[in-house]
This record gives C-alpha cells, structure tokens and sequence, in this order.
C-alpha cells in the first residue's frame, strides 16, 4: 500500500481501506465521488459479504466527509454513516426475513421527495434488491425513471439475473470481486491475526473479506463452522433429523451456512484438482469427503447447494430447503463411501 493510501483510509474499518488496491476500476469510481461526477442509481453486485454494503457507506462518505483528506473515516459524518446512523443515508433491509413490501419503497420515494436537514444529497441504500417484492421493484422503478436532483440510490444485489431488467437499465452496475490474496491477507494481518488463521481463511473465503472476518471472529463452539460439521458429519436418517433441528432457528443466517458450505465445497474441488494444498482444510468438517469425492460429484453437490441460495432468497420455507439439502448430502456421501 503506498503512503497516500495510508494517510488517505487512517481510522476506516478493515473492509474501507486498500480499495485502490482492489483495482483500478475501483480508482475510477472513487474519483468520480470525489468530483461529484456521480449519477443516480448505483446497482453494487457480488456474493454475500463481498463488501458491498460496506463499500456504499465508503462512497457516500466521500460526498459527506468534512475533512480534506476524505474520507477520513474519524469525523462525525463518517462515524454516523459507517455504523447506519446518519440523518442523510437511509438505509432498507428486510425484516426477520421477509420480503420488502411496495409500503416501504412508498416511504422512501416520499422520503426522497424532501431536502435533507443538511441541504445536501439524500442517499438511500437497499440491501438486497432481491427481498424486494415484484410489486416493490416497479414502485421503484419509476423514481428511477424520474429521478429527483438531490437523491442517489445505491442497490445492492447477491443475484442481479433476479431482478427486472428495466431497473438493471437505469442503474450503473458495478460488480464487487474478491478481493486479491495479498490485498486480503496483508489487511487482515494488520488487525493482528496470526499468519497460519489469516492464510486459512484468505483461502477458504476466496477473497470475500465479510466471509473471512466472519470465521476469524466467530466463536469455536455455536459458530457457522460448528453448524457445518454438524452437517457434513450426518451419516444416517437419525443424524439428518438431528442436524434439521439444529437448523430450524437459524433462518435468519440460512444465506451464509449456505455460502460456506458452498465455499468449502469449492475449496474440496480445488485440493482434489491439486489446485491447492490439502493441509488448509485438515481441521475443516469436510477433510475426509475429499479422499473419497470425484470432482465431478462435488460439482453436483456444489449445484445442488446453489439451488438452495436461489429457493432462500425466494423466500421458500427454510426449514423444508434445509431438509431436502441435507438428504441430498446424505445420499451422495453414502455413495462416496461405498465407491
């Protein structure tokens, strides 16, 4: 990282610095906040806890930072915009699960209609598009049609194939990638892991930084991980039914089990290729499927585990789209055995 890039992101969280380091498409995207060149809606794209979230609140404190050197992460209006708090910057999400409601997108465009207490830009970020109900989306759409002056949208999408493609046309899409091993591992690293956990999760998040954080703060015990093993490790229809109650409650977080699951499953697919070396999942739920596994029916279970992201973000019953992947697991680790 160069000097400028150290003064410039002192005091930003983990996933605000080095975005110049992530490429220069990012750069560019910078400098046009800065220039206030910005147009109105932005669609960010990427899996779950790539940083998009996190990168709309980066842009919108450069529109709002009060230092010089912007942002700078420690005054009050980056403050407020980094912890979702700030006058200026409504942000949408669903609640306990459900679909948005076109109510909700009715408020915005109401709230949108009026100046902000600040005089400047009021920025609304919904996250994820897909909780939007198809009613939602074409309420959207026409304040996207007729944009007012002083609002800028930032939507953010896990999928952009599921939405409509008339809100896909007036938005400027920008697609969040993994970020690069040594971008990722040096940040990390700078909040004072240990270079053999960092390594770890660097390798089995594929460079999604919230996925990464997330398995160096989780706790051993409770966590995603533990969940995981529970999972891999179901050996019969006595073990299934254990592992379904252990996931009925956890419907809120459905969409992350799933993307590690999906995750380490690609990691599998990589040791067995000799894309990449075995000892970085020695203590994961999934060392043993690897001896036994072809890469090709770790493809089909890795599609049957996508299958399960789409039918939860559609809001299909958790607890049925739980079941049905663990036999699925079941069935082809029995098979796995028996070969």
């Amino acid at each position: 990282m160069h000097v400028s890039d150290r003064v410039e992101n002192a005091g930003l969280q983990p996933a605000f610095m080095d975005y110049r380091a992530l490429g220069s498409r990012y750069g560019r995207l910078i400098d046009q906040f800065r220039m206030s060149r910005h147009v109105h809606a932005y669609l960010l794209s990427g899996p779950q806890g790539i940083g998009k979230l996190t990168f709309a609140r980066y842009l919108s404190s450069l529109l709002f930072c009060e230092s010089g050197s912007k942002p700078c992460g420690t005054c009050g209006q980056c403050v407020q915009i980094a912890g979702g708090k700030h006058s200026s910057v409504t942000e949408v999400s669903p609640e306990k699960g459900k679909a948005i409601p076109i109510d909700r997108i009715r408020e915005l465009i109401s709230l949108s209609s009026m100046h902000s207490l600040d005089g400047r830009e009021r920025i609304i970020i919904i996250e994820p598009m897909e909780a939007l109900t198809p009613q939602a989306q074409n309420c959207l759409l026409k304040s996207l049609e007729e944009p007012d002056t002083n609002v800028l949208y930032f939507l953010l999408s896990h999928d952009p194939s599921s939405l409509l493609d008339t809100i896909l046309s007036r938005c400027m899409v920008f697609k969040l990638a993994p970020w690069p091993n040594g971008v990722l591992t040096r940040t990390l690293r700078s909040l004072g892991y240990s270079q053999d956990r960092v390594e770890r999760a660097a390798a089995l998040s594929g460079g999604n930084v919230g996925e990464a954080l997330s398995m160096l703060t989780e706790p051993a015990e409770g966590g995603r991980e533990a969940i995981l093993a529970q999972i891999f490790g179901v050996k019969d229809a006595r073990d299934a039914v254990r592992c379904s109650a252990a996931l009925k409650d956890m419907a809120g977080s459905g969409d992350q089990v799933l993307f590690l699951m999906e995750r380490y499953l690609q990691q599998c697919m990589l040791v067995k290729a000799g894309l990449l070396q075995g000892e970085l999942l020695d203590n994961s739920p999934l060392a043993g499927l690897i001896r036994y596994a072809s890469v090709q029916e770790l493809a089909d279970l890795i599609d049957q585990v996508i299958q399960a992201r789409k039918l939860k973000m559609s809001n299909v019953n958790w607890q049925s789209n739980a079941d049905q992947l663990i036999f699925k697991l079941l069935e082809a680790t029995s098979k796995w055995q028996k070969s």
